[in-house]
């Protein structure tokens, strides 16, 4: 016989001949994230600097006993933050009846001290100028909720001056048609 020779071709399915293949097999779809995972991933790392954010302003608000609270949305613009209070200073000056118009509007109230150590505090923040406080004199000298005035007493000059008012040497009486700053106070949000 002389030299033949015989071929067969032999063909395998392309599942078993991939699974034979010791070389890894990848595709284009595995090697480049997804469009929703690059999303997800954007929003995930949005969220957090978001809640850092807003978990170092809720400690810079809690954490000092003083603010202007510009950044502090717990009280008013121009309004100061101290404790669980705002207080609003006027640069304006009106009568005292206007004056409790005014922090009404805001839904707040003219000043009431509801300690000494309150008064000493908010000494710092006040002129030698006179501030309107809540306090008038309708048969003794109370607040504006109703409550004598226990605590401090209070310089008169004359029986016109049924107005109470403020300022660092502490309260004094005035009339109430005077035109002065005022402080009004509200507890914060």
């Amino acid at each position: 016989m002389p030299d033949s020779a015989i071929y067969a071709v032999l063909e395998l399915p392309p599942a078993a001949q991939a699974q034979s293949d010791p070389r890894p097999q990848r595709t284009a779809s595995s090697s480049r994230p997804s469009l929703a995972c690059l999303v997800a991933t954007a929003l995930g790392l949005l969220t957090a600097v978001l809640m850092t954010l807003l978990l170092y302003q809720w400690i810079l608000c809690q954490g000092s006993s003083y603010s202007s609270c510009t950044h502090c949305p717990s009280c008013p613009d121009f309004w100061m933050r101290h404790a669980n209070h705002c207080y609003y200073f006027s640069v304006e000056t009106k009568d005292w009846n206007s004056s409790l118009e005014f922090c009404l509007d805001k839904q707040s109230h003219l000043l009431m001290f509801t300690d000494n150590q309150e008064m000493s505090l908010l000494k710092d923040f006040i002129s030698q100028n006179f501030h309107w406080v809540g306090l008038r004199s309708n048969s003794g000298w109370r607040w504006e909720d109703g409550t004598a005035l226990n605590s401090s007493r209070i310089l008169s000059n004359s029986r016109v001056q049924k107005c109470g008012a403020f300022n660092r040497n502490g309260l004094q009486a005035a009339s109430c048609e005077v035109p002065l700053q005022w402080v009004c106070k509200k507890v914060r949000l």
